[in-house]
This record gives C-alpha cells, structure tokens and sequence, in this order.
C-alpha cells in the first residue's frame, strides 16, 4: 500500500515539472471579483487652467451705501431738479439763451470770420506769430484787449503809447526817435477773438459759475463805452509825435475799432520824398475799416478837404448794421458780425434796397477802384505774388473784384509821398472799404485824389472830385 503511494507521489512531481504537453488547453475559468481599492496615491502636479465658464445668476442687491454729500447748485429758474443733487436750482432753458441756444450767440459766432480764422490756424505757424512777442497778439490774443487795457504792452525806450488804455498801439521811440509798434505783452497760448475778449468775466458775473441767468448789460464790454468815450487809430497829428487820432465816440462800436484799423501811423510812415516798398506786406494792415468809416485814416493830399457821408451819423458805428439785435437771442445783437440789409432798410434810409448796391453805388466804387489800381500797376507798384520777382497784375486780375488780395510790390524806391500815398489808399480802400460802402464820401475822395496824383487828371468814372 505504501509502495503504491510512492509511486503515486512521483507521479505527481514528474507530471508538475515535464514540459507541456501538445494537447488543447482546458476552458479559461471565470473572472474572479475584484479585488478591494488600495490605498491613495500622492497628489500629481496641477493641470492647466480650462476656459472660463458661464457667468452665474446675478446675486441680490446689497444693502445701499451711505448718503453722499449734496451736488453743487444747478442752473436754471423752472422746470425738473436738477442732477445737482439736495439745493439744486431747477434747471430751465434760461441757460441756453441768448448764449447756447441753436441760433445764439455762439453758433453766430461760429459762423464769423474771427472763428474761422481760429479754426484755419489751429496749430499753424501763424498762431505763434499771434501770441508771442510780435504786435499781433495785440489783436489777436484771447485776452490782447485786457492786456492793452491794463497797458500791459512792450515798448523800447522810456515811454508807450500815449492812450494805450484807449486803443491806440503805435508810439515814439525814446531811443531811436521814430514812430514804432508795441508788441504784446500777455502769455496767451490761444490766438482767437473769443466771447472774454471782448466782454468782461468775472467769477461774479460769469453766468457758467454763478447760474444766474442772462440779463441786458451783465456781461459788459471791455473797453470804454460810454457817451464821451474815444478809441483812438494811429494816424498822428504832425511829424515827429505819436499822439494818435481820436475818433468820435460810437458807444459799443468802440469794440471793433481798437482793432479793425491800419495799424500804421500814416503821418509818420510816409515821407515826403525818398520812400520804398520794401516787402509785399508794406502798408495797412487787413481789415482796416475803422480807417475807411471815421474818414481820417488814409493819406490825405495837401490843400484837400475830406469828408464823411450819412453812414457816420450811426450812433453805434459798426454794431448798427453788423450786429442790428435779434430776436432769437433775446435783443442782443447778431454774433455772425455780417451786414445786416436789415439795418439799410429800416428807419426810413433805404426802404426798397434789395442788396448792399444801393442805387448801383457799390458797383461805381468798384468800377472807380479798378482805375486806381490800373493806373498804379502800370507804374508797377502792385502785385499778387508771393515771391520774387513779384509780377505786376494781369489783366484777368486787374479786371477781377478781389481787391484785398493786391498787395505792394517790393523793389520799388525813391517814391515821392503823394506817389506812395496813392498805394497806401489804395490798399487801405481795398482791404476795408467794403466796395465804398463803409464811407461813400470819403472813398471817392479819397480815389479821386490818389489818381490825380498818378495821372495829374480826374478818373473818368469820378470826373468832379466830390465835395470840391
């Protein structure tokens, strides 16, 4: 028995460690059951952040701050509160009017030749020419009249000009003796002829800081406006002085004439003998009007008799026909600063004008400077170019109506007065006449003389000198 076991035994081993036999393999058994989860493994490193998701559901309000301080005190006399806050005025629409309404004050304005000019020279050349030490920013700095009010101006020598406080710009040099221009004295960055350059601002009349609203006569003019008060151009009363001309006193037209005028003192500025045209820009300035309209800025001729027409009885000079008021800006006076037919057909003086060429006045005038300036072109002393050699006129341009843009023509010496006075009228007349009708009386005289001076006859279109 135990023998049978052993080989039994043997068996078994042999049978465990034979290698495999070529027969089929027995059926794979069932899988068993898993088995239990080990133990946690460490923490990997942290994976890239994925893209943002939807904005969740908007929370609830939160509890409300606290009361703030109150808002500054609005403008206006009427209507909803303001956004100013508690002791706001009620806002109206007192604020827009006369100023910023759709048809005030300043869009009329922004219709004008002065802003034009502004936005023509924004960032110009010309803009530091205004406001640095050169005599334009007299006129054309924001504040160039207060400057000249407080007799902030620069002057060489001892002493300024004599009525600085009352526009005129010229004095006499203490060290070289001649008639010389002050220059402006101010710090302006701005070259525009704005609402504070003419009017007067203050934190009390300031209707932007106080939200008083508009009333006559709370933003006055700078200059001197009353009954007697003068403004003065720079024409001088005999050689050697520089004591300006004034003028006869127009109220608020003041304003316009301490800088619509020549800017030359054409007592001193022309000799008897010996003068020259020593650049293009020899002469009057543009926009010499104050000039044209008093009768007493141009050169007058020795043993003439000068005159004004009805236009100088206005009582408020330019302002009458250039700002006439409006009503859609409270009475005050059109910003636009054009003429007005308005003002010609009303009180009886030309009740059936249709245009500014009145009984075909402005069309004579023209007709009669055309002369002038031909007669001075065919002595050669007129021209539109810019540069050298500085061409005489063609006929096109002798023919044409664009007077203001002649100029005198440099190179031209050893000119008599009377000879050089011609070219200074002329210009004077072309640059602020308004085609004759600033002074009718005064610019036929004045075209009459020049020419007579030229050519020792009567222009045919003016055969009697008026006023004799």
């Amino acid at each position: 028995m135990r023998a049978r076991h052993s080989v039994y035994a043997l068996f078994l081993i042999l049978a465990a460690v034979a290698p495999a036999c070529s027969g089929d393999d027995g059926k794979t058994g069932a899988t068993g059951p898993a088995g239990a989860q080990g133990p946690k493994g460490d923490t990997g490193d942290e994976g890239d952040s994925g893209p943002r998701g939807p904005a969740g559901p908007e929370g609830p309000a939160g509890p409300a701050g606290p009361e703030g301080p109150a808002g500054p005190v609005g403008m206006g006399d009427g209507g909803e509160t303001g956004v100013g806050g508690a002791g706001s005025t009620p806002l109206s629409s007192s604020c827009l009017s006369p100023c910023h309404g759709f048809t005030g004050v300043v869009e009329q304005w922004k219709t004008s030749t002065h802003f034009a000019t502004y936005v023509a020279n924004l960032g110009g050349e010309e803009v530091d020419t205004w406001t640095g030490t050169a005599g334009c920013g007299n006129c054309h700095a924001i504040d160039g009249i207060q400057q000249r009010l407080e007799e902030n101006v620069r002057f060489i020598g001892t002493t300024g000009p004599t009525n600085v406080s009352h526009g005129q710009i010229n004095y006499l040099n203490s060290t070289t003796n001649k008639v010389s221009e002050s220059t402006y004295a101010g710090h302006a960055s701005v070259a525009v002829v704005h609402c504070t350059t003419c009017h007067e601002v203050t934190e009390e009349n300031d209707p932007h800081r106080t939200g008083a609203p508009y009333t006559p006569g709370s933003f006055p003019l700078r200059v001197p406006t009353g009954s007697s008060e003068v403004a003065y151009i720079e024409k001088s009363s005999a050689v050697g002085l520089s004591d300006g001309t004034p003028i006869e006193p127009y109220g608020s037209g003041n304003a316009c004439m301490w800088c619509h005028k020549s800017r030359k003192d054409v007592t001193n500025y022309i000799t008897a003998t010996g003068n020259s045209l020593t650049s293009r820009n020899w002469g009057p300035h543009e926009g010499p009007q104050t000039d044209i309209f008093t009768g007493l800025g141009g050169y007058h001729y020795t043993g003439k008799t000068y005159n004004n027409s009805s236009h100088q009885a206005l009582e408020k000079g330019c302002v009458s026909c250039h700002m006439p008021s409006t009503d859609l800006n409270q009475g005050v006076g059109d910003h636009s600063f054009r003429p007005q037919l308005s003002a010609c057909t009303t009180g009886g003086c030309h009740s059936s004008a249709t245009s500014f060429d009145i009984i075909g006045g402005q069309t004579a005038m023209k007709e009669s400077l055309r002369q002038l300036r031909k007669a001075l072109n065919d002595e050669g002393l007129l021209t539109r170019a810019s540069a050298a050699p500085f061409d005489v006129l063609t006929p096109a341009q002798l023919a044409d109506a664009n007077f203001a843009e002649d100029a005198a023509r440099p190179g031209n010496t050893g000119l008599s007065g009377d000879v050089t006075g011609a070219v200074y009228n002329y210009l004077l007349m072309a640059r602020g006449a308004a085609g004759g009708i600033h002074n009718p009386v005064y610019v036929r005289q004045l075209i009459f003389d020049s020419y007579f001076a030229l050519e020792g006859s009567a222009p045919s279109t003016i055969p009697v000198r008026p006023g004799g």
